[in-house]
């Protein structure tokens, strides 16, 4: 009965695999074609994968925090975990009042250690590969690759959020292509390694090239809205109900779509607040992202591999994922 605790997750992530490598490969093959993206396109790329996965994904961290923290706390366990998670969050948006800059770093290394530990859930890294360096290797990817190939493209928003003239820090990121080199070498490695181990490489492929060859919104809307927030979400529904993907899918739904809706109006109101998109839209959503970052990754941490299906219904470790 074993293989019935998992029995979905896995073909589901195969799916979110070939469906993300098959949105990057379109659009990077428009872009080979010639075809050049307008930023409006490029905006409702990612506000959509913002609005429909990306905050909602950070709804259900309450309810993985519950049996971590109700048995250790007692049933008042909300209050604490209320305070933490607001304290947490609160923390983060007072730097980016008093220490904007230090913040934006820091948020930045903070979305690498993010994006690579859910890059590398599931048996995604070779065995071969040393943990830490796949983490940093992947989690690089959707932000070393914008500022280094696209400093221009990056520097209005991350000068807004850091309150530089833009100028200044297109200049600092223009620094980070020296890093490349090193990245792809690594990267390149890892690649080799999986396929050897018989691992699928054709969506982290598809995600490199991706952000190499297109605009930075629009690279980094695909990647947040197929990539990192859906596998999240998968791996929350095999919690739910490892055995049952209907089941697992209904509870996914009730908590998401009013988060859909929370986050869909309150974009609507700060576009309302400023008409330029980069300070009235885009630096303060990433701002707020940010500042729930720090405990949805606490809270993430929770979630590993092996609870998956320790929710309701009893589970084991998932299986390494293979070939798509």
């Amino acid at each position: 009965m074993a293989e019935l605790h998992h029995r979905w997750l896995g073909p589901a992530l195969r799916l979110q695999f070939a469906v993300a490598t098959a949105g990057f490969t379109a659009f990077c093959a428009l872009a080979i074609m010639g075809m050049r993206f307008d930023f409006g396109l490029q905006l409702t790329v990612l506000l959509a994968g913002i609005v429909l996965v990306g905050f909602p994904h950070g709804a259900f961290d309450h309810l993985v925090a519950r049996p971590v923290l109700r048995p250790r706390l007692g049933p008042f366990w909300w209050l604490p975990f209320l305070f933490g998670y607001l304290g947490l969050a609160g923390l983060v948006w007072l730097g980016w009042m008093v220490a904007p800059a230090t913040t934006l770093a820091l948020f930045l290394a903070g979305s690498v250690l993010h994006f690579g530990l859910g890059d590398t859930e599931d048996g995604l890294l070779p065995d071969r590969v040393p943990r830490l360096l796949g983490i940093v290797t992947y989690g690089a990817l959707p932000i070393l690759l914008p500022i280094a190939l696209y400093p221009a493209d990056a520097a209005p928003v991350l000068a807004a959020m850091a309150g530089w003239d833009p100028a200044v820090m297109q200049r600092v990121l223009s620094s980070a292509v020296w890093l490349l080199p090193a990245w792809a070498v690594v990267f390149g490695w890892i690649i080799s390694a999986a396929w050897r181990e018989g691992h699928g490489v054709s969506e982290r492929l598809a995600t490199a090239a991706g952000f190499v060859l297109l605009p930075p919104v629009l690279a980094f809307g695909l990647y947040f809205g197929l990539g990192h927030s859906v596998r999240h979400v998968l791996r929350l529904g095999a919690w739910r109900d490892p055995a049952q993907a209907r089941v697992a899918a209904r509870w996914v739904a009730t908590v998401m779509l009013p988060a859909s809706a929370v986050c869909a109006v309150g974009l609507v109101g700060l576009a309302w607040l400023d008409d330029d998109v980069t300070t009235g839209l885009l630096a303060p959503a990433f701002r707020i992202i940010a500042a729930l970052t720090l405990p949805h990754m606490i809270v993430t941490s929770w979630l590993k591999p092996a609870s998956l299906g320790s929710g309701p219904i009893p589970g084991k470790r998932l299986p390494r994922l293979g070939a798509e």
